[in-house]
Parts: C-alpha cells; structure tokens; sequence
C-alpha cells in the first residue's frame, strides 16, 4: 500500500501524542444551535459518568459548559455576518479536572470593555469577588448580549482559578476571542491572586481543527457509553443535516468506524482501555470521516491487505464480495471476515485512505480517512 504523507495527518498525529497527557479531549467548530449545545452538554455529562466524577465537579462543570456555549451563541452572529471563523468549543480532562475553552469573533469596539471586565474578575480574591457580585447586581446593568460581568464572576468563583484569554486580530473591525477557564475542586484564588491559566492548549487545538477543516474533535476512551453520545452530537452537527440521503450515509460509516476503534483498539499501559480520536472534516463538498487509534503491530499487515482488497475492487466486484460475506459471517467460524470495511467502501464510493505513525516497537498509531462526496 502506498501511504500518504500528507502533512495534515502528521499534525492530528502528533496532536493526539500531546494531548494524551488530558484523559478527555473533545471540540466543535461551526454553527451552535440549541439542539447542538444539548448534544454537547449529553455528551459531557456521559463522560462524567464514565469518568466517575464527583457531582460538585460535575456541577461545576456543566454550568461553566453552559456559559461558554451562551457567549459564543451571543456572537456568533458577527461570524455568519462577515464571513470570519466560526464559533468554537473544547473541553479538556486532566488529572484533578478540566479545562474548558470558546473563542468567537468579537468587534474590536467592543474590546476594551470586555477587558476590563476579564481583569477586573481575575484582580479579586474569593471573598472580593462575591462581594462584587452583590454590587453588579445591585446595579443592574443587563443587555441582550448578557450580563454586566455576571457569568465571568460567576464561572471564576465555581472554577477556583483565574481566567485566560486572549484577542487575535482578525481585520479591521473584528478579531478572535479566546477564552479558557480551569476547573478544579479547590480553590486558588486566594493564595495565587495573579496566576492566569496558560491558554496555549485552547488555541492549538483550534489551531489543528481550523487547519484540516474539522468540524468536531473527539479524543478519549471509546467505550459503549460516550460512542453513543458522541454519534448522537455528531449526526445533531448543523454540518450533517441539509440532506437526508447524505446524513443517513455518513452515520452509517461513523458507526462502522467508531465501532472499530471499540472493538479493534489497544491501549498503551492497559489492554482494557480503547484510546483514540474521531473527527469530522469539511473538504470542498468532501466529507471525511477520520478516526485513529494504537494497534498492534502483528495486526497490521492482515488490516492492510484487507483494506488493499476492498479498494482494488469495481462497484460490481464489492457489492459480490459483500453478499459473499455476509454468508461467512453468518458462520461462527469466518467471523471477522471485513464487512466493516467493506461496508464503507460501498457506501462512501471512494477508496478508504490509511495512514500509520510508527509510535513504540510495538505498537502503531493507524489513522483511516473515509470521503464522502455531498
């Protein structure tokens, strides 16, 4: 097989490398809709679940998701207005919690302000902040595009640590709002009343996905739980819903790769565990259905000769070899026989794509791409 060596997949590699010191990486780049957020929020809440976290660290959580999600709604409209970047969303585990991360275009005239704001919430220690809560309150100065303040105040107190952003000029009128916020159980506000959170991981990954035209970025444990809700935020993505013959295709081969990587997956300390990455890009009316994940390297070349064989066959040639395989899978001695992959030949139309890192004398990071033409 001649492997690709596109530059791109070199980058969501050696991201995946970097980000495996979080236990949970997941991110969104696009339109968000009410039903999206649900879907982003569904998704959170089973990773907790799976992660076993604490309920005040999941309430901490879930609320400063919420707040995240509200402010990029709140501007989106500036996005779609003037043809900048879309809306985005990242949420990070690490041991002890999370980082949660938005950016979202703003107007430069309205930086300033905004700045202001953010230092003042940083300036204040525990105690100064709840005290300039009642005061905001007190004043009460709301607008349509939120409170005065409210939901930073708000987000610092149930993080416990300060706050990091950053403005990227985009043109004239516009730039790009980073922002980060991380949780974790105990407070440092009063101790460290100047230390910002660094924001390099939000804007790298931002970075990647804008890079290789993702639409969603997930990174973890494919088990039972989370594979379904990241299928159902997945085929909620405004991305996937214009035509229904399309949408119906594309779900149908995420389950046949996420289920792949839960089945087929190896872990790197433990053989239980199912780490990889899963994500969608938008390529000039090309969708590509991207996962990757370790595998061993005594079974590489058998899913290699597997996947050569399905590429190398006409329309007529696989839809033969797919009714032939159904009726070994049927025998509970040939099972294994590559429907899957075969599968996705058939309904993407195109030749799966593969793409391997080299990672220990024993292991691979394999990378499959499947195009979907819309």
């Amino acid at each position: 097989m001649s492997l690709s060596k596109n530059e791109k997949y070199l980058t969501i590699a050696e991201l995946f490398n970097i980000l495996n010191n979080f236990q949970l990486n997941y991110a969104y780049s696009g339109d968000f809709t009410n039903d999206l957020t649900e879907r982003i929020l569904s998704l959170a809440e089973t990773n907790m679940e799976v992660e076993s976290e604490s309920l005040k660290m999941k309430k901490k959580v879930y609320f400063i998701i919420v707040e995240s999600l509200q402010n990029i709604t709140r501007h989106q409209g500036v996005s779609k207005s003037n043809g900048l970047m879309d809306g985005f969303f990242s949420i990070h585990k690490f041991s002890g919690g999370y980082l949660i991360g938005s950016g979202n275009t703003i107007e430069n005239k309205n930086i300033e302000s905004l700045s202001q704001k953010l230092e003042k919430v940083n300036s204040l220690n525990a105690e100064e902040l709840k005290e300039y809560q009642k005061s905001v309150l007190s004043a009460g100065d709301f607008s349509e595009k939120g409170g005065a303040g409210l939901g930073l105040i708000e987000i610092v107190r149930k993080s416990g640590n300060k706050l990091s952003y950053d403005f990227i000029n985009v043109d004239s009128q516009n730039s790009y709002f980073y922002f980060q916020a991380k949780i974790t159980e105990a407070t440092d506000l009063n101790n460290n009343p100047e230390e910002k959170t660094n924001y390099d991981i939000v804007k790298n990954v931002h970075k990647v996905v804008t890079d290789n035209n993702l639409k969603i970025f997930f990174q973890g444990q494919f088990k039972h739980e989370n594979v379904r809700s990241l299928l159902s935020m997945a085929e909620g993505s405004i991305y996937l819903t214009e035509k229904f013959n399309f949408k119906k295709t594309s779900v149908a081969i995420m389950i046949e790769l996420l289920q792949n990587i839960s089945y087929h997956a190896t872990g790197i300390n433990n053989t239980e565990d199912r780490p990889g990455l899963f994500m969608v890009a938008d390529n000039n009316n090309i969708c590509s259905l991207i996962t990757g994940n370790y595998i061993e390297n005594p079974k590489i070349n058998e899913l290699i000769k597997r996947i050569d064989y399905v590429n190398s066959l006409d329309d007529q040639e696989i839809e033969k070899l797919y009714l032939e395989t159904i009726v070994m899978e049927q025998d509970d001695n040939r099972q294994g026989a590559g429907l899957g992959f075969i599968d996705i030949r058939i309904k993407s139309k195109n030749k799966i794509e593969v793409e391997m890192i080299p990672y220990t004398e024993n292991k691979t990071f394999i990378i499959i791409r499947a195009n979907i033409s819309y």
